[in-house]
């Protein structure tokens, strides 16, 4: 695999998580009422993440979530290595994006979250909001891909409880902050299960319809 692959994705990776917890420590700063601080988060997010699809898809395919490669892997676009390969520069950059956030805002680089998040309600919102981002992210093609996955993204932080995960390595670097935006360590394994539950059942709707 060429470094220029594991490279984007590392940056992009850590780019969204600087945009992602860095936009929650500040909405937290700049009010307490929390309709406008998820406004906020889920557009600071939002605009972070056209930027990024934009500006990496022609590198890497902007993947920047393990769910969207393990579906490229499913659907045959990419191989084992490919898969290996871009689920560590994720994990790496997703890191690193974290800690950056955590060195601009926090009084320490390296926490751990405490805000629990579990539930029934969770886990359907984590499955809804992953099927649809990696079913996007598989189907949709180089012209609106970078329109279309944020706008999901965007809704998603309002219709679902958990507000929208949706990517197991952007769940497993939120546990090391004490920013809003932070999981508890005991709530990340049932969340990345059902991440990459949700992204095999993406990966086989898109097979069947492509079949059909």
């Amino acid at each position: 695999m060429k470094k220029e692959k594991l490279t984007a994705e590392l940056v992009g990776t850590a780019s969204l998580l600087i945009a992602v917890v860095g936009s929650s420590f500040m909405a937290n700063r700049l009010t307490s009422d929390r309709a406008i601080a998820l406004l906020i988060n889920a557009a600071v997010t939002a605009a972070a993440l056209a930027v990024l699809i934009k500006v990496f898809a022609p590198v890497s395919g902007a993947h920047l979530n393990p769910a969207v490669s393990l579906a490229a892997f499913i659907t045959k676009r990419i191989d084992m290595r490919d898969l290996l390969g871009y689920a560590t520069a994720q994990l790496v950059g997703a890191v690193l994006g974290v800690f950056l956030a955590n060195a601009m805002f926090s009084n320490s680089i390296f926490n751990i979250s405490e805000i629990e998040r579990s539930g029934s309600g969770q886990i359907i919102g984590e499955l809804i909001a992953t099927i649809g981002l990696v079913l996007l992210a598989i189907s949709a093609d180089a012209k609106s891909a970078w329109k279309l996955i944020p706008l999901w993204i965007f809704g998603a932080y309002f219709f679902t409880v958990s507000t929208s995960f949706a990517n197991p390595v952007v769940t497993v670097s939120r546990t090391f902050t004490d920013a809003p935006a932070g999981i508890a360590p005991t709530s990340v394994t049932t969340f990345v299960l059902c991440q990459f539950l949700a992204a095999s059942l993406a990966a086989w709707i898109f097979v069947r319809k492509e079949r059909a």
